[in-house]
């Protein structure tokens, strides 16, 4: 049975409802999702710098913990703990409402959401929600949106949004590096974006206990099928040993995804004793999110994830069998 394929709104036809909520709004608030990337936070800050320059009350709020390998981003000294009382909010890159963390209760309690996001997964949680499936990145459908509706687009507005379509297209290398996106990545170097900077800091600027773990959880690696299923752990006790923190295992799947045989590739994070994260890279023919969908996961074609309540050594066998019975079903 083939699921059923959710039509978004064009964003013609929501600019007018989402220029009436800034227009009269008081104070708005930008709300990236759990364990930030800089294609969520970069978005949030870029269209807050955008917003802010033009007079308008905006926070930037984020789910614990403060992604911290994120500090190069413009804007990020302004990040709130809190925001106060807020008018509206928009929030970015996010799927579902559980994914914005200890920040869900902002969704509850703000009578008017603006949900902006490129995940064909996205719940539609927002009184208005903006969702082009086709973007290559989360900060793509920010540059449009605002300049759609006039917002400027300063140095500091075109670095995050570079770094927003930068690393969700890999350094431009993954399959959604359109011609749209390499022309986006253009024009926003040419407002000023730093792309060196940003190339630096998302893939050439790691520390020592990254580098640490990473070593760990390759020790680690498991494969079967030849090769096409790969996958590792991070624990805690691989943390102490690296000195590292969970921020500091995101581009473990990175090496996973490497090598040269791997469909399916999997990470297992023990985020607490009883709370278990996968992340998952596909490629063709394989969808990273059939993958995650059983466990209330979801995602891109090529990448997606999930998160349950339950022990390492619980979740991972389960999320085996499923990724084994898609290789199988290939066969």
């Amino acid at each position: 049975m083939t699921a059923a394929v959710t039509t978004w709104p064009e964003l013609e036809d929501v600019v007018g409802d989402i220029r009436a909520v800034i227009d009269r709004k008081r104070v708005i608030a930008c709300l990236p999702h759990k364990d930030a990337d800089a294609d969520s936070l970069g978005s949030a800050l870029g269209f807050a710098l955008s917003l802010r320059s033009t007079g308008h009350d905006v926070r930037v709020v984020v789910p614990s913990p403060l992604p911290r390998m994120l500090e190069y981003l413009p804007g990020f000294e302004t990040i709130s703990e809190d925001p106060g009382d807020i008018d509206a909010l928009f929030t970015f890159d996010c799927a579902t409402v559980a994914r914005f963390g200890d920040k869900q209760d902002l969704i509850r309690r703000t009578d008017t959401v603006v949900n902006i996001d490129h995940h064909v997964s996205n719940e539609g949680f927002g009184t208005i929600n903006l969702i082009e499936a086709r973007a290559s990145a989360t900060g793509q459908v920010v540059h449009r949106l605002l300049t759609t509706i006039g917002a400027p687009i300063t140095a500091g507005v075109a670095t995050n949004l570079y770094a927003a379509l930068f690393t969700d297209t890999g350094g431009f290398r993954h399959e959604n590096t359109t011609e749209e996106a390499l022309r986006l990545g253009a024009d926003l170097v040419a407002a000023g974006a730093n792309a060196g900077w940003v190339a630096l800091k998302s893939y050439r600027s790691r520390s020592l206990p990254q580098i640490k773990l990473e070593g760990l959880a390759v020790a680690r690696l498991h494969t079967e099928f030849e090769g096409r299923l790969v996958w590792s752990q991070i624990t805690h006790a691989m943390l102490e040993e690296a000195g590292a923190d969970m921020m500091e295992s995101e581009g473990v799947i990175d090496q996973l995804q490497s090598i040269d045989t791997m469909e399916i590739a999997l990470l297992f994070k023990e985020n607490s004793p009883g709370v278990t994260k996968v992340s998952v890279r596909t490629r063709d023919p394989y969808d990273a999110t059939a993958v995650c969908r059983p466990f209330g996961g979801g995602g891109h074609h090529r990448a997606a994830g999930a998160e349950l309540s339950e022990p390492l050594a619980v979740f991972e066998p389960r999320v085996l069998d499923v990724a084994r019975e898609l290789l199988r079903s290939a066969e």
